[in-house]
């Protein structure tokens, strides 16, 4: 019997995980924000609150996908979320988007909703959190 799985993983610029490249899975914009010199100041999150945070998302994130699958008959593809915090603790970067995934308006407000849910400032100042999602059928 088939069933549906989305796996999520945690991933940061730092991360050990061979399988994700930000380059080749986030957007162009969230790219050149990693890159950016003025960047290389911030630490990569490896807050353990703030990831449990973000584990919440993911029958949320579930949810998006089963309706996206469902409307569109695509069922897999990866995603990549770049949050940048400033020094005062504020947002100052937000991108939730891939390269060449085929993800529609409906998909992508979905999962920005949820994942914009999740007060990234609270978690610490001067940081970078990249996060990758996959979403696929099995």
């Amino acid at each position: 019997m088939k069933y549906l799985v989305l796996l999520t993983l945690l991933a940061s610029c730092a991360s050990k995980n061979k399988d994700f490249a930000h380059d080749k899975v986030c957007s162009k914009d969230s790219v050149k924000y990693l890159k950016n010199p003025r960047n290389k100041t911030k630490t990569t999150v490896m807050n353990s609150a703030l990831l449990n945070e973000l584990a919440k998302t993911q029958q949320s994130m579930q949810l998006c996908y089963e309706d996206y699958k469902n409307r569109t008959g695509h069922d897999e593809f990866d995603t990549c979320l770049v949050v940048g915090v400033d020094r005062r603790g504020k947002t100052e970067f937000y991108n939730f988007a891939a390269q060449g995934a085929p993800m529609d308006e409906r998909f992508m407000n979905c999962a920005k909703a949820v994942t914009r849910k999740i007060p990234y400032g609270k978690y610490g100042k001067n940081y970078i959190l990249v996060q990758s999602y996959q979403f696929y059928y099995e």
